[in-house]
């Protein structure tokens, strides 16, 4: 019983050091001879688990896109309410990794595979707004667009460099409220 524990181990270890190592350099900019190295393992070892990269990437891909639906799903509307919604995105963003995952995911999506993904990913999360929130299809579009955007920002390091830009901070305050600065 101690190998499966073991082997379950070993896995959730690979798959955290994929999603540090998907999130900062890519699908493209990720090997899975770096998989392995950041894991401590072998590289024939990460492919004897996973199979190929790509698997590896979309289960990487479908464990972030599950946290944001989670998140989005838990909230329980029965009215849309962005200032809720905002709130509960201003939590996944602190788990930057996730929303990195995902922004490669769409910057991969001519990976047949991973493009299908995405498309369903953001699927399912508009049927969060429209079908459980019952956002207004405007009101969806503007929430995945304002997610979609600050992420872009997140990602490009803005945040890092406001005296840089100060133009950027009111757009990250748009999202992110007080909690930057």
């Amino acid at each position: 019983m101690a190998i499966p524990d073991r082997q379950e181990s070993r896995r959730e270890q690979m798959l955290r050091a994929a999603t540090t190592a998907f999130a900062q350099r890519g699908y493209f900019g990720t090997s899975t001879a770096r998989v392995a190295q950041e894991a401590g393992v072998s590289q024939p070892y990460v492919i004897q688990v996973f199979g190929t990269k790509e698997a590896l990437f979309l289960e990487v891909l479908d464990r972030a896109g599950d946290i944001i639906v989670r998140q989005m799903e838990s909230i329980g509307l029965d009215t849309f309410d962005l200032s809720r919604f905002t709130d509960a995105f201003r939590h996944t963003v602190l788990e930057e990794s996730v929303m990195f995952v995902l922004q490669q995911g769409f910057a991969a999506s001519a990976v047949p595979a991973v493009g299908a993904y995405v498309r369903g990913l953001l699927a399912r999360m508009y049927g969060v707004l429209v079908d459980h929130a019952n956002a207004t299809p405007e009101e969806a579009r503007d929430y995945l667009a304002r997610g979609l955007l600050i992420n872009t920002v997140l990602a490009m390091g803005y945040r890092d460099n406001t005296d840089e830009y100060p133009w950027v901070q009111p757009l990250i305050e748009v999202v992110l409220g007080g909690e930057e600065g």
